[in-house]
């Protein structure tokens, strides 16, 4: 049942139900059997079964008297002279077959090897397209809700704010493909999904691979790529019971131009939550174009501009007991409380559950653009280079009451304002030489990283601030795989296999 269970329900339902047709007719042919043996024998005789033709199998090895000549065979291939190949049995194999729990693909957040969820030795949980389609995951926020582990919440001042392992805010990482945008919980924002491939969650220390700071670990958010083949369209749309909507189309696959793919994807939705006056709405536009010139080399630019505009509720007042007399509520809070002025025993107004008493101009929004590009060059048959180059903008501000304090003297609530606005700008680089080879019988991949970044960031509030940072790194990765050896006929040796990182 495991190996079935990967297939599919469809194809996992026809298999039981044919097993247990199976059993089912063995019993009876056995039973049958026991009661009338000399009856079935004779009837057998009667009727000959008709003759069945048996072929070997392509992939079992010769019998044993051919052994002698295929032994000649392969001493006469083997001193022919051998051609190169064109293209080298690379390291670390591709992703397989999607499984339930995707441990098939490669996080590339988690490893520059191209390792796989289930060879890398580290906690690492992937959710698909396919899982947030199916789950109905709309923001970021909610496929962590779905996570093993992990938490997270959309809290006024600070939205897709995530929790792993007793770690919070800026100790964890928020990565976009692999980069490093900032302090999560000053460049974290409501994100749709509908431009996502998909999202890893690397559970545990982190930084080695996503930077400073990631003691709780790192999330990345992978999205669509173009693919080489038919032009694919997808839409969707959706609608609930508090008018919020979801709209979203893509499209991708290959140009008539030779060589080129393209990814198209254009998002727009409009949240809304059960108080008055509270909404998140988001736009979502990107693109990206893969083009390759030759067989050893591909080159591509991607752009994505994105913007969210939300409403903020910021709590009830709590007031006093005696204020609110039959409409006070119970179960919820309790004691007395003193906020600018004596409350006494406190209590939330249930005629206060759907009032918003944010100002009626109160804004949350964000504008973010992305601009990528970089190449893909084959020096050598078992030699690869990588490059990215990137720049990202945005745009952010609040403007909001984050008070409401209950004035027992004047049975009032005082309110106040408050503004923030911050500008942030980073550019960098991310470059990868990979070398696949043979080391002692088995593959081999070596992983040389050098990455820069450079960040400014200024604000406004009550006093204007600014922050530059500039940022560099050099890792050197290496992986042995010894579950594959090489396919050149070696002594029979006992090795021990080795994974370093520097």
């Amino acid at each position: 049942m495991p190996l079935t269970s990967y297939r599919g329900p469809a194809v996992s339902s026809i298999r039981i139900v044919r097993s247990r047709r199976f059993l089912l007719a063995s019993a009876a042919l056995t039973s049958f059997t026991v009661a009338d043996l000399p009856a079935a024998l004779a009837q057998q005789v009667r009727e000959p079964l008709p003759p069945v033709e048996v072929s070997p199998a392509q992939s079992r090895k010769p019998a044993k008297p051919a052994a002698r000549d295929a032994q000649s065979a392969r001493r006469a291939a083997a001193r022919r002279p051998v051609v190169a190949s064109a293209a080298p049995k690379p390291a670390v194999p591709a992703a397989g077959a999607p499984t339930p729990l995707n441990s098939n693909a490669v996080a590339e957040s988690a490893s520059r090897l191209g390792l796989t969820v289930r060879e890398t030795p580290a906690t690492v949980e992937v959710i698909s397209a396919e899982t947030m389609r199916e789950q109905g995951y709309r923001t970021v926020s909610e496929v962590a809700q779905g996570a093993v582990g992990v938490t997270s919440g959309d809290a006024p001042g600070e939205p897709a704010g995530f929790s792993m392992r007793g770690f919070t805010n800026s100790q964890i990482n928020t990565l976009y493909n692999g980069i490093k945008i900032g302090p999560q919980n000053m460049t974290s924002r409501i994100m749709d999904t509908a431009n996502l491939e998909a999202v890893e969650f690397l559970k545990g220390p982190a930084s080695l691979i996503s930077g400073e700071g990631a003691a709780g670990g790192s999330i990345n958010l992978v999205t669509k790529q173009p693919h080489t083949g038919a032009i694919r369209n997808e839409a969707d749309f959706s609608y609930d019971s508090l008018n919020s909507f979801r709209a979203h189309y893509g499209s991708g696959g290959s140009t008539n131009v030779q060589g080129l793919d393209y990814r198209f994807d254009i998002s727009r939705s409009s949240l809304n939550g059960f108080v008055d006056d509270t909404n998140t709405k988001t736009l979502d536009v990107s693109g990206q174009l893969n083009y390759r010139i030759s067989d050893s080399l591909k080159v591509w630019g991607a752009i994505e501009y994105r913007e969210d505009r939300g409403k903020a509720y910021w709590g009830a007042p709590l007031v006093p007991i005696a204020f609110s007399g039959s409409h006070a509520t119970t179960g919820i809070v309790s004691g007395t409380y003193f906020n600018r002025t004596d409350l006494g025993a406190v209590t939330i107004d249930d005629r206060t559950f759907n009032t918003n008493y944010n100002v009626l101009d109160n804004r949350n929004v964000a504008q973010e653009v992305w601009l990528r590009g970089g190449f893909e060059l084959k020096l050598a048959p078992d030699l690869t280079l990588k490059s990215q180059a990137y720049g990202y903008g945005a745009e952010r501000s609040w403007f909001n009451n984050e008070i409401e304090a209950f004035d027992s003297t004047k049975n009032q609530v005082y309110r106040e304002r408050f503004y923030v606005a911050h500008s942030q700008r980073l550019v960098g680089n991310i470059t990868d030489l990979i070398w696949d080879t043979n080391i002692a019988g088995f593959d081999n991949r070596l992983v040389t990283t050098l990455s820069s970044s450079y960040l400014t960031s200024s604000g406004q509030a009550r006093r204007n601030s600014r922050t530059t940072m500039f940022r560099w790194s050099i890792s050197i990765v290496a992986i042995t795989d010894c579950s594959r050896p090489s396919s050149r006929p070696r002594a029979s040796t006992t090795r021990r296999c080795r994974s370093r990182t520097g």
